[in-house]
């Protein structure tokens, strides 16, 4: 009897992980298991939040795909999901500087911003140019080194925002 309830169970605990990241797609729910936010459940927004979803360009995805950033089945037009980012607008008051040290913002500096010539998995990487940057908007992770981001893309569009997102549970 034990070992029936105990493949009863597994069987359960199967479906429900192999279910669970297709249900979440479809809720207000998002799992984020990379470094470049904190670990944990989120719930999306229509309005600005601490966090966007980013589709990535096809070239920015290659090059992420290349440097070893993997990523899981999602919403992005190449099938990919986004990536979950602070996302900073620069503007003549506020601009986004870019430089050896990593980025500020109104002069703040962001932590663990400066770029790297390898990605954590040991690949090339190449940064953007660095400057002073008064338009565009930056998605940028303070929250890892190894994060790829503005970085090494530089500026997103409006239209490769998907969501916005708050922390529900993270870790």
């Amino acid at each position: 009897m034990k070992d029936i309830a105990f493949g009863l169970l597994t069987g359960v605990f199967v479906v429900l992980a192999l279910s669970l990241p297709d249900a979440l797609k479809h809720s207000q729910l998002r799992f984020n298991s990379t470094d470049s936010v904190p670990v944990g459940l989120y719930e999306t927004e229509a309005v600005r939040a601490p966090y966007a979803g980013v589709c990535l360009s096809a070239e920015t995805l290659r090059t992420a795909l290349a440097a070893g950033l993997e990523l899981g089945r999602g919403e992005c037009a190449d099938g990919h999901q986004p990536v979950l980012k602070t996302v900073y607008e620069a503007s003549l008051t506020s601009p986004v500087v870019f430089d050896a040290d990593g980025f500020a913002v109104g002069n703040q500096r962001i932590p663990n911003t400066r770029p790297k010539a390898v990605s954590k998995k040991g690949k090339p990487l190449t940064h953007y140019a660095f400057g002073i940057y008064t338009a565009g908007l930056w998605a940028i992770s303070g929250h890892s080194a190894d994060s790829f981001d503005s970085r090494y893309f530089g500026p997103v569009s409006q239209q490769s925002l998907r969501f916005y997102a708050k922390p529900l549970l993270v870790f």
